[in-house]
């Protein structure tokens, strides 16, 4: 008799028993035949799983939803990392894997399918640290920018006069701009970012001419 001959005929008796047992503990209690099959089937299922995770088998099985468990964590790490946005490649690279490694579990291919989750948990952390370093990089750059607009802002603001009203306007607005970037960059809008910063650069300088030229009228006309 080969081995899973054997593992087959002691799962039987042992169904068998439970079966048995099973009849014999519910019977007295149940007085609704089909809810006395609903109970024992779970019953059944219950101990048959056990059973089935001692085999060979079950083992790479549970190996199998360990793993999986590991890699939909990996991949939901490089999500929140917006990797799809920010490593495409690797991303794309870790689901393709994901759908094969689910593909031979469910023909019960779990050796296969163990490797390729163990190799989506490694391509899943690896866009997840390849977002991570961009988002950093770009940040901390466009923070730069951002602090030197706000710098010339308030320095502009300061320089005029309060009955200049069109060029208080100006200067609001353009204030408010500022902190657009700001959420941009919160937001990793980082193309949107860079365009603000870019059209505010040469508003700035606009209105920094503007508000010199409104003080040299001004002053001298105040002199006279």
């Amino acid at each position: 008799m080969s081995r899973n001959h054997l593992i087959e005929d002691t799962m039987a008796v042992k169904t068998l028993l439970i079966l048995l047992s099973l009849l014999f503990l519910y019977g007295f209690s149940f007085s609704d035949p089909s809810k006395l099959r609903t109970e024992i089937r779970k019953e059944i299922k219950a101990e048959l799983e056990k059973i089935i995770e001692k085999t060979p088998s079950g083992k790479l099985r549970t190996t199998w939803r360990q793993k999986k468990q590991e890699a939909e964590k990996a991949l939901n790490k490089a999500l929140f990392m917006d990797s799809p946005r920010f490593c495409p490649e690797k991303w794309d690279e870790a689901v393709m894997l994901f759908k094969k490694a689910k593909k031979y579990a469910s023909k019960r291919e779990y050796r296969k399918a163990i490797y390729l989750a163990k190799k989506t948990i490694e391509f899943a952390t690896g866009a997840e640290k390849c977002a991570s370093r961009y988002i950093k990089e770009h940040n901390d750059k466009l923070e730069k920018q951002y602090t030197t607009l706000r710098n010339q802002m308030d320095e502009i603001m300061a320089m005029i006069p309060p009955d200049a009203e069109d060029l208080v306007k100006q200067a609001s607005n353009l204030s408010l701009k500022i902190e657009d970037m700001y959420s941009a960059i919160k937001l990793r809008q980082f193309k949107n970012a860079r365009d603000i910063a870019a059209h505010l650069r040469k508003r700035l300088a606009s209105l920094e001419k503007a508000v010199k030229k409104y003080n040299m009228e001004h002053g001298q006309a105040n002199e006279l």
